[in-house]
């Protein structure tokens, strides 16, 4: 089993931040598109989805720290840090690398390109966190054969200039997440980038915690700001009734993760919206007992695994078609016993264009 407990080199694992605001209520209702592939201009049909399919821990992990700029906007003053004249993102990648399973995760190791390509999921990050927060979960996805890309969203992050503040929570951060995709894209088919010939541009999910969970929901569902190339989706504690946006009848599989005990969004409100207004493919996954963050960064808290191997299998099921995810997803749950619960359309469904 690979060890996920420390990154070599120039990357420091930061600590957990427990105190997370929980999926603010999102006030824009559109926003303008950053620069980068226009996702309308995506083709309707897609290469041959990726076939193979990987236990958590079986490939080498590897890390690559970068930071990416988008000149199209600015980052406006925020804590008494003035105004900037573009917006700097950190950005995480964790990729399937060369190497010796069981190894520790790898700063810049070289890519694994003998199993390449892989699916790309680009992950949104919750208030006052980094991306890397979330290395123990990440790392495992990377692990089972997914490039993660997570950009240090400006402002909602916990190093931002001035301090975290949802002063850009709205069109701004949501235009900055696109971004993040459209960049990712870019870099996959430019010659001599990390990324090339490793990620698959053409299967893309996209993924969030907290208030990064309504990023990630409005991309794929909103019909003010649906991607095309997004084929997936996971939402991590919140309501997605924040997002001030009903869904789409955008066909993307929806994986929506909430804890019983989240304390910042009450669970019976949550799985109301679900309910409500969620249509097949989607799939509500409950963690029992479970509190707001620590079952996606401590791999202490019980519900951790399970969280891991459910986002993992689905995963595999929509961004892989691979069908017997079905029935992983139905068993890896089920061992978690009492502590976690599925409801939903678990099916394969066809990949949205």
């Amino acid at each position: 089993m690979i060890h996920f407990g420390r990154l070599i080199g120039v990357l420091v694992l930061v600590a957990v931040i427990f105190g997370a605001c929980g999926g603010r209520a999102f006030e824009a209702t559109h926003r303008a598109r950053p620069t980068g592939p226009s996702p309308h201009a995506t083709p309707p049909t897609m290469r041959p989805v990726p076939s193979t399919t990987f236990p958590v821990g079986a490939l080498p992990v590897g890390v690559h720290a970068d930071v990416w700029v988008d000149t199209s906007r600015r980052l406006p003053p925020n804590g008494g840090a003035p105004s900037a004249p573009q917006r700097s993102m950190p950005t995480t990648i964790w990729y399937p690398a060369v190497g010796r399973s069981g190894a520790d995760i790898k700063a810049d190791a070289a890519p694994d390109l003998s199993d390449a390509p892989f699916p790309l999921v680009v992950f949104a990050h919750g208030f006052a966190v980094t991306p890397l927060t979330y290395n123990q979960m990440l790392a495992r996805w990377a692990s089972a054969g997914y490039v993660v890309v997570a950009p240090a969203i400006p402002l909602l992050n916990a190093d931002a200039p001035g301090g975290p503040s949802h002063a850009d929570y709205g069109s701004a951060n949501l235009a900055d997440f696109e971004f993040a995709v459209s960049e990712a894209v870019r870099r996959a088919q430019t010659p001599g980038d990390l990324l090339a010939g490793v990620v698959d541009p053409d299967h893309v999910g996209v993924a969030g915690h907290s208030d990064g969970e309504v990023l990630a929901y409005l991309l794929a569902f909103a019909p003010c700001c649906h991607d095309r190339r997004v084929k997936a989706a996971i939402s991590m504690a919140g309501n997605l009734d924040n997002a001030r946006q009903l869904p789409a009848s955008t066909g993307v599989p929806l994986l929506h993760v909430m804890s019983e005990l989240d304390e910042y969004n009450p669970y019976p409100a949550a799985i109301a919206f679900d309910r409500a207004h969620l249509a097949s493919p989607r799939y509500l996954l409950t963690l029992s007992g479970a509190r707001h963050q620590s079952p996606y960064v401590d791999p202490a808290d019980g519900h951790f695994d399970v969280v891991v191997a459910a986002t993992v299998d689905f995963l595999d099921l929509t961004l892989k078609a691979r069908p017997e995810a079905v029935a992983r997803l139905s068993t890896d749950i089920g061992a978690a016993g009492p502590g976690a619960q599925l409801e939903g359309s678990p099916k394969l469904a066809p990949p949205p264009s």
